[in-house]
C-alpha cells in the first residue's frame, strides 16, 4: 500500500439490530474516523433517525447517486443511500424488510468492490439470518455470501481478539458432520492458508502455528477417536515438510491458555464452538471475525444483531472499533492491488 489512507467500506447490517448504532458510535471516535477514508452503505433516513436517538451530531456525509462519483477524503464520509427502510424502524424484531435491506447493503458493497473505485477493506455490521431468509436470501451468513459472489471456494473463518488468533477448518455446520469434514486436505490447506495470512497481513514471517485435536485430549493415542492419527497428524507432517512452523495436535482445553500467554501466534481449530467459546468468554466485547481467502480484507464484530438491546442506546461499539482497526491494519499490509476493469453499477437515489 502507499502512504495514502486505506479505503474502508462499512455495510450497516440489519436495520432492526445494533449495526447502525455501533457504527456511528465507532466513527464518533476521532482516532477511528481519522484512520481511513470511509464509505457507508445503508439507508440514510435510518441513520439520521439513529443519530437523533443517540443524541449525536451529524457527520459530514457525502450522499452518492452514483458510485462512479465516489470521492474518498479525510473531510467527508461517503454514503450510498439505498432507501430501503421507512419509519418506524422495527428495532429488535425479525422483519422481512430488514433482511432484504441488509442483503442489498452487502450486494452493493460487492458491486463497489468490483468497480474502478474498489475498496481496500469491507467491515460488515451484524445481520440476522432469520430475517434474511424470510426475504428469500438463503445464506448462513456474510462468509457464504461473499464467497459465492467472488467465486472464492477456499475461504476460512478467523477470529482475532488481543493476543488470540484462531482459524477454523470447518465453519457453520452441524456438529455431527464435523468429523467427516476434518480431512487431511482440509486441515493441510488451512495450515498453509494460516501461514500465508500471518505473513501477508500481520508481517510475521515464520508464525508459530498450533493445531487443535478434534477429540478430547487430542484422542489420547486413539483412545477417543482416530481422526488425529488418520487426518490431522499427516496434514501437520506435510506442512512441516514444507518448512511451516506448525505443531500439534494439542488438546483444545489447554491450548488456548498457552496461546493467550504467548506460546503461539495462531491456532487452527477444527470447528466453530471449539474456537468461539474461549474467544467469546475472554473477549466478548473485543472479538473480530475475519474472512480469509477473499480478494480483499473483510472484518466484522464477532457478535450478532443484539435485538434485545437494539434502539436503546446501550450497545457497546468496542468490537466494531476493533473490526475497523483490524481492517485498516490488514489492508495497510497488503501488496498494492492492480486496477480492476470497470463494471456497470446501477444508480442510487439521493437522500431526501
Amino acid at each position: 500500500m502507499s502512504d495514502k489512507k486505506v479505503k474502508v467500506g462499512i455495510t450497516l447490517g440489519d436495520p432492526a439490530g445494533i449495526g447502525m448504532e455501533i457504527t456511528l458510535k465507532a466513527l464518533n471516535d476521532k482516532s477511528i474516523r481519522e484512520s481511513a477514508s470511509f464509505l457507508l452503505i445503508g439507508d440514510y433516513g435510518a441513520v439520521t433517525h439513529a443519530q437523533r436517538l443517540l443524541n449525536m451530531k451529524s457527520f459530514n456525509f457525502h450522499i452518492l447517486s452514483d458510485i462512479g462519483r465516489l470521492h474518498m477524503s479525510d473531510e467527508l464520509i461517503n454514503f450510498i443511500n439505498l432507501g430501503n427502510i421507512t419509519y418506524p424502524i422495527p428495532y429488535g424484531k425479525v422483519d422481512e424488510r430488514c433482511g432484504k435491506a441488509a442483503y442489498e447493503y452487502i450486494n452493493m458493497a460487492c458491486l463497489v468492490l468490483r468497480s474502478q473505485n474498489s475498496l481496500d477493506a469491507l467491515v460488515t455490521a451484524p445481520i440476522n439470518k432469520e430475517s434474511m431468509n424470510l426475504a428469500g436470501y438463503h445464506f448462513q451468513g456474510h462468509t457464504q455470501i461473499l464467497a459465492q459472489r467472488f467465486k472464492a471456494p477456499y475461504v476460512r473463518m478467523m477470529f482475532v481478539a488481543e493476543k488470540l488468533k484462531v482459524v477454523l477448518v470447518t465453519i457453520h455446520t452441524a456438529l455431527k458432520n464435523v468429523p467427516e469434514l476434518v480431512t487431511r486436505k482440509e486441515v493441510q490447506d488451512t495450515i498453509f492458508a494460516v501461514h500465508r495470512m500471518m505473513n501477508t497481513f500481520f508481517k510475521v514471517k515464520r508464525p508459530r502455528i498450533a493445531v487443535c485435536g478434534l477429540n478430547p485430549h487430542a484422542s489420547e493415542d486413539g483412545l477417543f477417536g482416530t481422526e488425529e492419527k488418520e487426518q490431522i497428524i499427516p496434514a501437520i507432517k506435510k506442512a512441516r515438510s514444507q518448512k511451516v512452523n506448525v505443531e500439534g495436535p494439542f488438546p483444545a482445553d489447554s491450548l488456548f491458555w498457552k496461546a493467550k500467554n504467548g506460546g503461539y501466534d495462531v491456532i487452527v481449530a477444527m470447528y466453530h464452538d471449539q474456537a468461539c467459546i474461549p474467544i467469546k468468554t475472554l473477549y466478548f466485547d473485543k472479538g473480530v471475525n475475519v474472512t480469509l481467502g477473499l480478494p480483499f480484507v473483510r472484518t466484522s464484530p464477532d457478535h450478532g444483531t443484539a435485538f434485545d438491546i437494539a434502539g436503546k442506546n446501550i450497545a457497546d461499539p468496542n468490537a466494531m472499533k476493533q473490526a475497523i482497526r483490524l481492517a485498516v491494519e490488514m489492508a495497510s499490509n497488503m501488496p498494492r492491488k492492480r486496477k480492476k476493469k470497470k463494471v456497470y453499477v446501477p444508480h442510487t437515489e439521493h437522500a431526501g
